[in-house]
C-alpha cells in the first residue's frame, strides 16, 4: 500500500472513529431529555441554596445512586451540585437488642386463696380495677387460672427503646393484637400506643412478624412492663427483648402512590414502577373490609432476571367501619426494582381484594452552586447519565464556619412531567417530540459502521488499481 492510499485509509478511519465519538458519547443532556423538571426560585443574592427532591422526581429517577440528577441555569448549563446524604441502596443495619425479659404470667384470685410467698398484688382494668397476682419467680400458682396477660421486669433497662421482640408461640395464621403498657408501681398504668398485630402463617415463605413498634420511643428505666391480648386461644408469651432507639430521629419518609396493580397469573399481581430509586418501604392497603391477605413481594429491573425476595408482609384491614385496624408499610430497606411482584402466601386470589400500593423513599436533599442568571431549573429521571454530583466535602469546604443546613433553601414550583424521557444529544435532531429508542439507536449506528467499511475498503481498491 503507497502513501497515499495509507493517508485515505487513516482519514476514513478517523472520520469512522468521529462518527461513533457523536453517537455514542454525546454532550452534557439537556433539560427536555428528562422524564421530569422544575423551576427552582433561588433566594435573592444566594450563591449556594439547598433543596429537597419531591415523590414526583424520585418516582422517575433511572439509578439507584441519583445520576440522573441535573440543575440547570437559564442557558441550559449544569451546575455544580452535591447530595446533602448518600443515596442508601444497601440494607441498613439491624437495631441492637437488649438482653430479654422473661415473661411472669398474671393469674386471677381464687375465691378465699390467699397470696402465697413470692407472688405480688397486681392492678389492672384502668379505672375498674382489679387485683391480680403475679409470681415474681415465674413459677405458676398452684389452682388459679392465667390470664392473658403477662409482666416483664425491666425497672434496670435504661436504653431508650423503639419496639419489642416478642417471644410467643401464636395460633397459625391469625393476627394477634397486643396491648404495651407501664407501671412504676403496679397499680396505676401508662398505655404505650404500638403499632403493629404479631402473626405466624404457614408454609414455605410465608410472613412472619414478632415485632411491635413504639409509636414514640420508650423508656422503661425504673418501670414494669405489661402485655395484655384478649379474644384468642393459643397465645403464649415467654419472653420480650427490646429493640435499642437511635439517639437521631429518623427523617420523614417521602411517600409516593405507585400505577395500579395488574393481575399476573392466579393469586399474584405485578406493579411497573418505571423508576429505580432506591425504596425504604412499601405502603400495601385494601380498601375491603374485612381483608386479610398474607403476601410476598418479589422485585426485578428486566425481564431476563429472576424474581428476587424481598420482603413478607400480611395486608389487612379489620375491625368496625371508621376504627378499622390496617397494616403498616413492610420495610423493603433499599430495594430497587423496576417491576413488582405481589404474591398470596395462601392462594388467594389478588384481584378480589383490590391493593393500591406507595412506595416510600428516603429524602433526598442537595446543595448547588447558583453560577449564571435564572430561571433556575432542577431536573431528574435519565436513561444511561453518567453521574456529575461532587463530594459534600468539596461544597461544605467552601461555607468557613457556616454550615450546610444553614444554607438558603430553593422553592420548587410546578413540575413538567414528559410520558417518556429523551435518549440522548440525538434527540434534538430527531423529528417530532421524542428521541430515538436505544434499538433505533443501535442500528443506525451498525449501518453507518457498515456504510464506512464499504467506503472504506472501495477506497483501497482504487488505489490498489493505480
Amino acid at each position: 500500500m503507497n502513501r497515499q492510499a495509507r493517508r485515505t485509509s487513516l482519514s476514513m478511519f478517523g472520520a469512522g472513529l468521529a462518527l461513533c465519538a457523536g453517537l455514542c458519547h454525546a454532550d452534557d443532556p439537556a433539560p427536555r431529555e428528562f422524564a421530569w423538571r422544575a423551576p427552582l426560585e433561588v433566594p435573592a443574592g444566594a450563591s449556594l441554596a439547598r433543596t429537597e427532591l419531591s415523590a414526583q422526581a424520585l418516582l422517575r429517577l433511572q439509578s439507584r445512586d441519583a445520576r440522573d440528577l441535573r440543575v440547570f441555569n437559564a442557558a441550559g448549563e449544569a451546575l455544580p451540585f452535591a447530595l446533602m446524604e448518600p443515596v442508601r441502596a444497601t440494607p441498613a443495619p439491624a437495631a441492637p437488642r437488649t438482653a430479654a425479659y422473661p415473661a411472669l404470667p398474671l393469674f386471677s384470685p381464687s375465691p378465699g386463696a390467699r397470696q402465697t410467698k413470692g407472688s405480688m398484688q397486681v392492678r389492672i382494668d384502668g379505672a375498674n380495677q382489679r387485683s391480680v397476682w403475679v409470681q415474681m419467680d415465674g413459677t405458676d400458682a398452684a389452682g388459679a387460672p392465667k390470664l392473658d396477660s403477662v409482666l416483664f421486669a425491666t425497672k434496670d433497662e435504661h436504653q431508650l427503646l423503639s419496639g419489642l421482640d416478642v417471644q410467643s408461640v401464636l395460633p397459625p395464621n391469625t393476627p394477634v393484637r397486643m396491648l404495651a403498657s407501664s407501671s412504676a408501681d403496679l397499680a396505676q398504668w401508662t398505655a404505650l400506643p404500638v403499632r403493629g398485630r404479631l402473626y405466624r402463617f404457614d408454609g414455605a415463605g410465608a410472613p412472619v412478624n414478632m415485632t411491635l413498634e413504639f409509636e414514640q420511643p420508650v423508656k422503661l428505666e425504673g418501670r414494669y412492663l405489661r402485655l395484655d391480648w384478649s379474644g384468642q386461644d393459643g397465645v403464649s408469651v415467654s419472653g420480650v427483648a427490646g429493640v435499642v432507639a437511635t439517639t437521631a430521629q429518623p427523617p420523614v419518609r417521602v411517600r409516593g402512590e405507585l400505577p395500579a396493580p395488574q393481575a399476573a397469573g392466579s393469586g399474584a399481581v405485578e406493579i411497573a414502577t418505571g423508576f429505580l430509586t432506591p425504596i425504604a418501604g412499601l405502603a400495601l392497603s385494601t380498601p375491603r373490609s374485612n381483608a386479610l391477605l398474607p403476601v410476598r413481594i418479589l422485585g426485578r429491573n428486566d425481564a431476563s432476571q429472576p424474581w428476587r425476595l424481598l420482603a413478607q408482609t400480611v395486608v389487612y384491614r379489620l375491625g368496625p367501619a371508621g376504627t378499622e385496624a390496617i397494616n403498616p408499610s413492610v420495610a423493603l430497606h433499599g430495594a430497587s426494582a423496576s417491576r413488582l411482584r405481589i404474591e398470596s402466601t395462601n392462594g388467594a386470589d389478588l384481584a378480589t381484594a383490590p391493593l393500591q400500593a406507595s412506595a416510600e423513599f428516603e429524602p433526598l436533599r442537595l446543595v448547588f452552586v447558583a453560577t449564571g442568571t435564572g430561571p433556575f431549573e432542577i431536573a431528574a429521571g435519565r436513561a444511561n447519565t453518567t453521574p456529575a454530583a461532587l463530594p459534600l466535602a468539596t461544597i461544605a469546604g467552601t461555607l468557613g464556619s457556616r454550615k450546610i443546613e444553614d444554607l438558603p433553601t430553593a422553592t420548587v414550583g410546578a413540575a413538567v412531567i414528559q410520558a417518556k424521557a429523551g435518549a440522548g444529544a440525538l434527540e434534538r435532531w430527531w423529528p417530532g417530540d421524542e428521541g430515538p429508542n436505544k434499538k433505533t439507536l443501535l442500528w443506525a449506528v451498525l449501518l453507518a459502521g457498515v456504510l464506512l467499511l464499504a467506503a472504506v475498503a472501495w477506497s483501497l481498491l482504487r488505489q490498489l488499481k493505480r
